[in-house]
């Protein structure tokens, strides 16, 4: 794929999420469209923002009327029905197998059959809502480490954990962490329970003293993830 070339990305589904891809990739550079078999909702969808298009994503023609397969490089698959996703997914990847998907889903059950069915990206809102994420996906700070997720160079997630009574993290100041060296995970940023519920990126300048309850927003490959996570749960 020729990265300094305009992409051509579709987003399948018409409800919160998807809008809010929309609306976050609005400003990019790429031809970006949105599709639904709900006329009703696209009708509502500004055209400065993107095209819309209604179709039924069932059909196979349908997808390739879309271009799948010739040149759409980038596909959101974020219905709310994790079963659609599931199948879009499969379809798309049927038509062009080196296609990029990016699937949302709602449960871990859900995830699991999407990377299985070939989804790229697996975005899971149950660990970090949407907002969140299309936020940080803006920030030039990780923007290298985004296009990795993107383009399928590696498996990474985005998680919150929380500081808990008695971790080795009560206490401790951000620059004492040291997640890359230690970890291999990039810490995004945090929610200071001390200064309300607002995320707080770790570019803000501040270092931070974290606290029972406050909320660390963490990148990286899940093992790494699940090795960290186990560390701060047990007892000092």
């Amino acid at each position: 794929m020729d990265l300094l070339k305009p992409r051509k990305v579709l987003v399948f589904g018409c409800n919160v999420f998807a809008l809010e891809v929309v609306q976050q990739l609005g400003g990019q550079d790429c031809e970006l469209v949105l599709v639904s078999s709900d006329g009703d909702c696209l009708e509502q969808v500004s055209t400065n923002i993107c095209r819309t298009i209604e179709t039924d994503y069932a059909k196979d023609e349908a997808l390739r009327e879309l271009g799948i397969g010739s040149d759409v490089d980038m596909v959101f698959a974020v219905f709310d029905d994790d079963a659609k996703n599931v199948f879009l997914t499969i379809s798309a990847k049927y038509l062009d197998p080196g296609l990029l998907v990016i699937a949302k889903s709602q449960s871990q059950d859900s995830s699991e059959k999407l990377r299985a069915a070939g989804a790229n990206k697996v975005v899971e809102p149950y660990e970090i809502s949407g907002r969140k994420i299309f936020d940080l996906i803006k920030r030039p700070l990780i923007a290298e480490t985004i296009e990795k997720v993107v383009f399928g160079q590696r498996q990474l997630s985005l998680v919150e954990l929380e500081v808990q009574a008695g971790s080795w993290l009560d206490g401790r100041k951000l620059a004492e962490l040291e997640l890359s060296k230690q970890y291999n995970l990039i810490l995004l940023g945090i929610v200071d329970r001390e200064l309300g519920d607002e995320f707080i990126f770790v570019t803000g300048g501040i270092d931070h003293q974290l606290d029972v309850r406050d909320m660390l927003v963490v990148i990286g490959p899940a093992d790494e993830i699940e090795r960290f996570r186990s560390d701060v749960s047990a007892p000092r």
